[in-house]
């Protein structure tokens, strides 16, 4: 009977110890992940979009690099890119060919409007990935 309680407590001291050392593990990979000290890239593929206009068709030509400081995120993005693109579409499919012209007068603005959209789509279909920005780098209206 004693052998049957030292073999029990020996049980769930280890099993007490190894749960402690796989939490501890698991824990300092998450705060692990260093920022880079330069911002890192992820060029977004050309977006066209036709935009409301009488009587002719106008397109929007944007060209956007999405900005982190971590890896990790920009390797999500490579995954998330239809999910961003998706939220271009949504942002500028009641926009006229006037209200874009007006809008991109201020690009500043627009870049912060489409981080803050695309993070909100990143956290409402659970990336943990975050932009730090987004660059307009190129843009296009006809």
């Amino acid at each position: 009977m004693q052998k049957l309680v030292w073999l029990l407590l020996t049980l769930l001291v280890g099993g007490a110890a190894g749960a402690y050392y796989w939490f501890q593990t698991n824990f300092n990979q998450q705060q692990a992940e260093v920022l880079s000290v330069q911002p890192l890239f992820h060029p977004m593929e050309k977006f066209v979009m036709s935009v409301a206009s009488d009587p002719n068709s106008r397109y929007l030509v944007l060209e956007l690099t999405l900005v982190s400081h971590k890896a990790s995120t920009i390797e999500a993005l490579k995954e998330a890119t239809p999910l961003l693109r998706n939220v271009l579409v949504e942002h500028f499919a009641t926009t006229s060919h006037m209200e874009v012209k007006v809008a991109m007068q201020q690009v500043a603005k627009v870049q912060d409007e489409l981080l803050t959209k695309f993070n909100k789509a990143l956290a409402d279909n659970k990336y943990e990935h975050q932009l730090d920005k987004v660059l307009i780098t190129n843009m296009f209206i006809q």
